[in-house]
């Protein structure tokens, strides 16, 4: 493929989204001949129809949607660094921010960014995303996401990440457990059965061992996508979890669930906003940032 050949992206990204050639032709605003050179182009180089038609337009080869995911990505990724030379008018902008976050943030947080963005910004929109992600930095890479909140990265990363708010943690049980009063013990704490946060594609909870040594230690039976759907199975039983205090105390009237101290000395926890380096000038993604600190901190 020659450099001038990724001129031909934009137009089969178009057409496979639009399944119609005059459609693509109105949407890239050019001539239908042009979208069909392109197009005709496209199957010389990958040596594929890519599309058949039919009734209503035409349809995608089943290699023309294997490569779908790598070229959107690339159209996407080379119109954000246009959008980023461009200043940024929260006024007038109709752009979609997507965000993945762990479910505590999903209540605590994104509400209130919400609120202030449609005062200050009305006409821009979300995507609120679970956080299931395999790859964190390949998902804010190729802007699957604009920006993540969770807790810190582990290990080396190549992504940028800000403290958002720090918090204690505290045991979660019934208010009427049978072994548990105002306190408990570490021995105590290893002892119940447990119900966890846990990554979705690991069978391992949010915090782990790599958090707080004694976790490994737990005999874990329920593993739930958050904290939401915690609650309920530890107030209708004997299990225990762990769970930012305010998240308790914000559920309490809910459900018949109460905060016991954490037996270790590690109680605090940081949640964060997290994006990737390529972002960090982006006017529109530094707005968002900002508005971000700015909810948190109100």
């Amino acid at each position: 493929m020659k450099s001038t050949d990724l001129n031909l992206i934009p137009i089969f990204v178009a057409v496979y989204e639009e399944q119609s050639l005059s459609k693509a032709a109105v949407r890239m605003d050019v001539s239908q001949p042009a979208v069909s050179k392109g197009l005709k182009r496209l199957r010389e180089i990958y040596d594929d129809p890519l599309f058949h038609r039919n009734a209503s337009g035409v349809e995608p080869t089943a290699f023309a949607s294997d490569i779908y995911p790598a070229l959107a990505a690339s159209f996407k990724n080379f119109s954000s660094t246009l959008s980023a030379s461009r200043e940024f008018d929260p006024k007038t902008s109709k752009r979609i921010f997507s965000i993945a976050c762990v479910s505590v943030a999903s209540y605590s947080i994104i509400p209130a960014l919400i609120e202030q963005v449609r005062l200050e910004a009305p006409n821009i929109a979300f995507e609120i995303h679970p956080l299931f992600t395999e790859d964190m930095e390949s998902d804010l890479r190729l802007q699957r996401y604009d920006l993540v909140i969770d807790m810190p990265p582990r290990g080396r990363s190549l992504l940028k990440s800000q403290v958002l708010y720090s918090e204690e943690l505290s045991v979660v049980c019934c208010k009427h457990h049978p072994r548990l009063s105002d306190s408990i013990s570490i021995d105590q704490f290893l002892a119940e059965d447990h119900v966890v946060v846990a990554r979705w594609h690991a069978r391992r909870s949010l915090l782990n061992a790599e958090d707080i040594p004694e976790l490994d230690q737990r005999n874990i039976i329920v593993r739930a996508p958050g904290a939401v759907e915690m609650l309920p199975i530890i107030a209708g039983s004997d299990m225990i979890g762990i769970l930012p205090k305010s998240t308790i105390e914000s559920f309490s009237e809910l459900y018949d669930i109460k905060a016991l101290p954490l037996p270790f000395g590690e109680n605090i926890y940081d949640l964060c906003a997290i994006w990737h380096p390529s972002r960090t000038t982006e006017t529109g993604h530094r707005w968002l940032r900002q508005l971000l600190f700015k909810v948190v901190k109100v």
